[in-house]
C-alpha cells in the first residue's frame, strides 16, 4: 500500500484493497484515529481497512482523510449502553436527591410566603413580599442558559456540586436575615442558584443514560421534589414554632446532606464537549427556528405563569377561609403528596402513550382543578382534596417537562436545550406571582387570582395540544417519505 495513504500502521495488520474516488490523497490534512476500528460509512466506496490482532491497543493509526464527508470511530466498547448496569440507576438516585433540593425546595415557597407575610415582613404587601418567591423562582429557571451549557462541556457532576455549595450557603444566610433585601439575596438568589445546578446537571446525566425508560427514570427522579416538599414543609412548621433560624438551619442541613449525594452519584454516559467558544445564536436561537421547539416553548410560558401560584397562595387562601395558620403550611404536604403520585405514575404512563398529548391533557385538567374547583372550594377539606388533585396533575407536568424537551433535541444538545427553553420561560416565572398577588390586593380577595392561573393553563394546555399535532404529522410524513 503506498506511504501517500497509510503511514505509522500497526503491527500484525491485514489489509485489503481499498477503492475510492480519488487517485491520490496526497492533499488531505493528516488526522488521527484510534487502532481499534476505523468504519465509513457503508454506502460509499470502503478505504482500506485493517484486522489487528496485537495486545497492545496504544498504537494509533494515522491516516490522510478521505474525500468522504463522514466517518465514525467506533468506541462502543468503552461507552456503556444506556440503561444497563448500576451507573444508570445511580444517576436517578442523583436525579432524585437533586429534584428533592431543587423543585422540592422551590414547592415550599408558599410556606415561606406565608410565614413572612405574618411575621419579619408583616408591613409589606402580598405583591411585594411575593417577589421574594418569584425572583427565586426567575433565578432557578433563567440558570439554565448557563449550567444547561456547562453541563453539556464539563459535564454535570461539576455543576451538581457547585449547586450543593450555593443552596446550603444561601439557606444558612437566610436563616438570620432580617430586612427584604436579605431575604432576595440569600433566599431568591444564592440559594436559588444552588437549586438550579442540582436540577440542571443530574437531569443532564439522566438524559445520557436512558432512552426507552427515559419517562420512567424522569418520573422516580422527579418524584425526589415531592419528597423534598413534604420533608421541608414538616421541618419547617415543628421548628418555626421554636423559631425561624432553628427551623431555616435545619432545612439547610437535610438540603446539604441530599444536595452531597446527588455530586457523587451523578456521572455523564457521553464524554463532555469540553471548553468550547461561546456562540449564543448557535446553541439558544438556532433551535427556535424548529416550529415544534418553538411552539413547546410557547406552551411552557404560559403554563409557567400559572402553575407556581396556586402553590405559592394554597396556605394563604386557606387562611383567609379560616383555617388556621399550623394547618395552613400542612396544606402544603398534602399537595407534594399528591405531586409524588404524578410525577411516578404519570412519568411511567409516558413512555405507554404519545407523550405531548398526555402533556396536553394533565394540563388542560391542572386549569380545570384551578378556575372552578379551586374557586368554589371554601373548606379546609375540599381545599386539601384541591392541593392533592392539583398536586398529583402538575407533578406529571413538571416530570415530562425535561423528557419532552430531550425528546425534541439531539442527545449532545439536551443539557442546553433544557436550559434555553427554562431561560425562556424564567420569564413567565418572574411576572407571574407578582401579577397574583396584585390580583389579590389589600383586601385579601383571592377569587380572581384563581381564574387567572386556570386560565393561562388552560391557554398553555391548548397550545400544547398544537404541539402533538405538529409532532403526529411530521410522523406520518417521516414514515410515508
Amino acid at each position: 500500500m503506498s506511504d501517500n495513504n497509510l503511514t505509522a500502521f500497526p503491527k500484525n495488520a491485514t489489509t485489503r484493497p481499498m477503492s475510492t474516488r480519488s487517485a491520490s490523497m496526497a492533499n488531505f490534512p493528516l488526522s488521527r484515529a484510534s487502532s481499534k476500528s476505523l468504519d465509513i460509512c457503508p454506502d460509499l466506496a470502503r478505504p482500506a481497512t485493517y484486522e489487528d490482532d496485537c495486545e497492545d491497543k496504544s498504537e494509533e493509526l494515522e491516516c490522510y482523510h478521505t474525500t468522504y464527508d463522514t466517518f465514525h470511530i467506533d468506541r462502543s466498547n468503552k461507552d456503556p449502553q444506556p440503561e444497563v448496569g448500576l451507573r444508570p440507576w445511580l444517576a436517578v438516585v442523583g436525579g432524585f436527591c437533586g429534584q428533592f433540593c431543587s423543585f422540592g425546595f422551590l414547592n415550599v415557597i408558599g410556606v415561606f410566603i406565608a410565614y413572612y407575610q405574618h411575621n419579619q415582613l408583616a408591613g409589606l404587601s402580598p405583591s411585594t413580599i411575593s417577589w421574594i418567591g418569584s425572583i427565586q423562582s426567575f433565578m432557578f429557571s433563567f440558570s439554565g442558559f448557563f449550567c444547561g451549557r456547562l453541563s453539556d462541556m464539563y459535564g454535570p457532576r461539576w455543576v451538581t456540586a457547585g449547586g450543593c455549595i450555593f443552596i446550603t450557603a444561601g439557606m444558612i444566610a437566610t436563616a438570620f436575615c432580617k430586612e427584604y433585601y436579605q431575604f432576595v439575596l440569600a433566599q431568591s438568589i444564592c440559594a436559588s442558584l444552588g437549586a438550579a445546578g442540582l436540577f440542571y446537571g443530574t437531569t443532564a446525566a439522566i438524559s445520557g443514560w436512558f432512552s426507552t425508560r427515559r419517562g420512567l427514570a424522569y418520573g422516580v427522579a422527579a418524584s425526589g421534589a415531592s419528597i423534598g416538599g413534604v420533608c421541608l414543609s414538616l421541618i419547617f412548621e415543628f421548628l418555626s414554632r421554636k423559631s425561624f433560624q432553628a427551623a431555616v438551619c435545619a432545612m439547610a442541613a437535610v438540603l446539604f446532606a441530599f444536595s452531597l449525594v446527588a455530586a457523587l452519584t451523578t456521572s455523564s454516559r457521553l464524554q463532555p464537549a469540553g471548553t468550547q467558544p461561546y456562540k449564543f445564536v448557535k446553541f439558544y436561537l438556532r433551535p427556535f427556528l424548529e416550529p415544534v421547539f418553538s411552539l413547546y416553548t410557547a406552551s411552557m410560558f404560559l403554563i409557567f405563569l400559572g402553575i407556581f401560584v396556586p402553590m405559592a397562595y394554597f396556605s394563604l387562601s386557606a387562611i383567609a377561609e379560616g383555617v388556621s395558620v399550623a394547618h395552613s403550611f400542612q396544606i402544603t404536604a398534602y399537595f407534594n403528596v399528591g405531586s409524588f403520585f404524578g410525577r411516578v405514575l404519570l412519568g411511567l404512563l409516558s413512555d405507554k402513550m404519545n407523550k405531548f398529548t398526555l402533556f396536553s391533557i394533565i394540563t388542560f385538567l391542572s386549569g380545570l382543578v384551578s378556575a372552578p374547583f379551586w374557586y368554589f372550594s371554601h373548606s379546609e377539606v375540599t381545599i386539601i382534596v384541591v392541593a392533592v388533585a392539583y398536586g398529583f396533575l402538575t407533578g406529571g407536568i413538571l416530570a415530562m417537562f425535561s423528557n419532552l424537551v430531550a425528546q425534541l433535541s439531539p442527545v449532545q444538545e439536551i443539557g442546553t436545550r433544557i436550559g434555553t427553553v427554562n431561560g425562556t420561560i424564567a420569564f413567565a416565572s418572574l411576572v407571574s406571582l407578582p401579577i397574583a398577588g396584585a390580583i389579590v390586593g389589600a383586601d385579601a380577595n383571592y377569587d380572581g387570582m384563581k381564574i387567572y392561573a386556570g386560565v393561562v393553563l388552560i391557554a398553555g394546555a391548548i397550545v400544547a395540544a398544537g404541539v402533538s399535532f405538529k409532532v403526529a404529522k411530521d410522523q406520518r410524513r417521516a414514515e410515508s417519505g
